[in-house]
C-alpha cells in the first residue's frame, strides 16, 4: 500500500484529465501506464536473475529513475500551472502536458512495480512449508492490497471526472506537486549517493526527513483525494436550473447520485489505505513481546530446573547474572519429536544476542533475521540456532553448571 497507493491516486487523476482531450490523449496516458508496468516487470526479472556485478548497475539505475520521476513531476506541474491560469475555457489539455504526464506515469510505475512484486517472494518464510496457512494469508493480503489500490485509482478517476474543468486541473496540479515533493525528497538522497551533490547540512536534513517520515506525502495525497470528493459531494446534491421534461431531470439526478456514490467509494478506500498503512503496519511490525525470564534454583554453582516447568512445548527463557555483571540468557524448549529437550543460549553466532521469541504455538523465531527455528535442531550447532552449551538431565531435572554460562558472558555485553 505505501508503495502503490500514491501512484494509483495520481494515475486515476491523470487518466481523468487526459480523457478531456479525446481518445489520442487518453491512449497516450494508458500506453505510458502499461509500458511502465511492463518495464517494471522486466526490472524485477533482471533483479531475480542477477548476474554477478549487475546489482550495482540496478542500484544506480533505480537512483537515476527516482531523479527522473522527480524531474518529470516538476516539469508537469510547471507546465500545468500556467495552462490552468491562462488557458481558454474551451481548450482541451495540451498535447505536451499530456505527454509529460504519460512519461511520469511510465517512470513511476517502472519504479514501484519491482518493489511491489518483490513481496511475492516473501509469502513463504525460511523454514516454512510452501503450502501453509501463513503463506496463503500473505498471498491473500498481497492480493487485497493490489485490489484496494486499483479501486483507489478507479474511484479517483470517476470523482475527478465529476469536477469542473478548472477545479479538476487545480487538483491535478496539487496532486502532481505532492508527488514531486515525495520523489524530490528521495531524489536528493539519490543524487547525494550518486556523488552528484555534496552532503551539506540542508541535504542531510532532507535525507533525515525522508527516512523519518516515509508516508507523509502519501497522507497528503490521500488528503487531497478527500478534499476532491468533498467538493463533488457538496456540489452534486441536487439538480440546478430547469429541465424541459421529467426524463432529463431523472437522468441528471441519476448522474449526481452516481457522482456521490463514487465519492463515498473514494472515501472508503482512502480510509482503508490509512488503516492498512497505520494500524495494520503497527501490529505487523511491532516488536514481539519479550519472554520474561523464569525462576530456577541455584545451589553450589549449579542451576536446577524441574522438567515439569518446561514440558509444555513452549519456549522458556532463563537469565543468570554473572559475578562480572553480565546477564547471560538461555532457553529451554521441549522438542516435538522424541520428547527430548533443546537447551541453548538466547543468542546465535550469526545474529548475536538479538535473541528469540515464540510465534504462535509452534514457531521459535530469531528477532533479527526472522528465521524460524526447527525446534528439533535447538541444542545443535549451526545456522541461526541458539548456541549450545553443556547441561545434564537426570532425576527429572535439568542441571546447568554456571561456569559453562560464564564462559559466554562477554557475548551479552
Amino acid at each position: 500500500m505505501d508503495h502503490l497507493a500514491s501512484p494509483a491516486l495520481l494515475l486515476g487523476i491523470i487518466l481523468s484529465f487526459a480523457s478531456g482531450g479525446g481518445q489520442i490523449r487518453r491512449r497516450m496516458v494508458r500506453f505510458g501506464a502499461v509500458s511502465g508496468l511492463i518495464l517494471g516487470c522486466v526490472v524485477f526479472g533482471v533483479r531475480l536473475w542477477d548476474p554477478k556485478g549487475t546489482n550495482l548497475i540496478l542500484i544506480s539505475f533505480n537512483r537515476w529513475l527516482v531523479v527522473a520521476i522527480a524531474a518529470a513531476a516538476a516539469l508537469s506541474a510547471l507546465l500545468a500551472l500556467p495552462a490552468l491560469i491562462f488557458r481558454r475555457r474551451d481548450d482541451g489539455p495540451s498535447l505536451s502536458l499530456t505527454f509529460l504526464l504519460s512519461v511520469l506515469a511510465l517512470l513511476a510505475l517502472t519504479h514501484v512495480t519491482p518493489s511491489v512484486l518483490q513481496f511475492t517472494r516473501e509469502f513463504v518464510y525460511f523454514g516454512e512449508s510452501g503450502i501453509s496457512t501463513n503463506a496463503l494469508l500473505r498471498a491473500l493480503g498481497f492480493s487485497l492490497g493490489i485490489i484496494v489500490c486499483l479501486l483507489l485509482c478507479l474511484s479517483a478517476n470517476e470523482v475527478h471526472s465529476a469536477l469542473p474543468p478548472r477545479v479538476g486541473e487545480g487538483f491535478l496540479v496539487l496532486s502532481v506537486g505532492v508527488f514531486f515533493l515525495g520523489y524530490g525528497t528521495m531524489a536528493v538522497a539519490a543524487l547525494q549517493r550518486l556523488k552528484v551533490i555534496r552532503l551539506t547540512d540542508l541535504v542531510f536534513q532532507v535525507m533525515i526527513f525522508g527516512d523519518a517520515h516515509p508516508d507523509a506525502f502519501l497522507f497528503l495525497q490521500l488528503a487531497l483525494a478527500v478534499a476532491m470528493l468533498t467538493w463533488v459531494v457538496a456540489t452534486h446534491r441536487r439538480p440546478l436550473g430547469t429541465y424541459p421534461n421529467r426524463a432529463l431531470l431523472r437522468k441528471e439526478k441519476a448522474r449526481l447520485r452516481s457522482c456521490r456514490r463514487w465519492s463515498w467509494s473514494l472515501l472508503l478506500w482512502c480510509a482503508t489505505a490509512v488503516f492498512i498503512v497505520v494500524v495494520l503496519r503497527y501490529y505487523d511490525t511491532r516488536p514481539p513481546a519479550e519472554v520474561q525470564p523464569e525462576e530456577y534454583t541455584l545451589e553450589d554453582g549449579v542451576i536446577t530446573i524441574p522438567l515439569t516447568q518446561v514440558d509444555d512445548g513452549h519456549l522458556h527463557k532463563f537469565s543468570y547474572h554473572t559475578p562480572n555483571g553480565f546477564d547471560v540468557r538461555f532457553l529451554v524448549v521441549k522438542k516435538p519429536v522424541g520428547g527430548a529437550y533443546g537447551v541453548g543460549l538466547d543468542a546465535c553466532e550469526i545474529c548475536g544476542i538479538a535473541g528469540y521469541y515464540e510465534r504462535g504455538e509452534e514457531e521459535v523465531v530469531c528477532r533479527r533475521c526472522d528465521v524460524v527455528m526447527n525446534k528439533n535442531t535447538i541444542g545443535f550447532h549451526g545456522g541461526c540456532n541458539p548456541i549450545p552449551f553443556p547441561y545434564e538431565i537426570r532425576e527429572s531435572k535439568i542441571f546447568v553448571d554456571v561456569r559453562d554460562l560464564e564462559r559466554h558472558e562477554k557475548r551479552f555485553k
